[in-house]
């Protein structure tokens, strides 16, 4: 079976009443972003750039390291408004509001509040309100450390989550099937896309592949 969109809308919430210890300052919030054309453009981007390694492993992982950046960059983009976040590797800007760049994945989106601490000298923070995007990322190839991924994103609250891989090649049929017990059951929606391993980047013809996990099987996304 195919899926023939992978448009995402998210409309805002309803504002949680304050707590007696925090005033929390909410935000309405929509977005619409194409996963596939982020995916796309980042790993086409990634491909044009000039990325130096001075052995084939240490080239591919330098292409790992840009392309999770060009992700990260893409996904940014996608959210306008300062009650978006978004967390990952090897970002910048969040360390002084939540003590590091990178929360629990390699990337993460969120939507954040403002608050403020219960002291009579009151001190402004943020709190994550929400996650919306978690993203995992894994060349290795192997596909027990691709579950492993899966595994730490069934743990997050986010309603959209995403594992990328290195294609299986010849393998994808009994790759999908193995990788259906990591999709199982995972609360919100659980999507898998594979790209070309980066050691390939140079000879290869881009075939990024998304699938989401629907109806117990993976659902290839056109």
């Amino acid at each position: 079976m195919t899926l023939t969109s992978l448009n995402v809308s998210i409309q805002p919430l309803h504002p949680p009443q304050p707590t007696s210890l925090l005033s929390i300052t909410n935000y309405g919030y929509n977005y619409k972003m194409n996963i596939q054309d982020i995916l796309r453009d980042s790993y086409q981007r990634t491909q044009k750039a000039l990325v130096m390694g001075t052995s084939p492993a240490s080239l591919a992982r330098a292409r790992e390291r840009a392309f999770v950046k060009a992700l990260a960059t893409e996904i940014e983009d996608s959210f306008e408004g300062e009650e978006f976040r978004v967390f990952s590797l090897y970002g910048r800007g969040n360390r002084a509001d939540f003590g590091g760049e990178q929360l629990l994945f390699d990337i993460e989106v969120c939507r954040v509040a403002g608050a403020s601490s219960a002291q009579r000298k009151r001190e402004s923070f943020y709190v994550v309100a929400e996650a919306l995007w978690q993203v995992e990322f894994d060349m290795s190839q192997d596909w027990r450390r691709v579950v492993f991924a899966m595994n730490r994103l069934r743990c997050g609250s986010a309603e959209n989550k995403l594992v990328i891989a290195a294609a299986p090649g010849s393998a994808q049929d009994s790759f999908l099937k193995t990788l259906e017990h990591g999709g199982a059951g995972c609360g919100g929606k659980m999507y898998l896309a594979t790209i070309p391993h980066p050691r390939d980047w140079e000879d290869d013809e881009e075939t990024l592949m998304i699938w989401r996990f629907a109806e117990g099987e993976w659902q290839a996304v056109t």
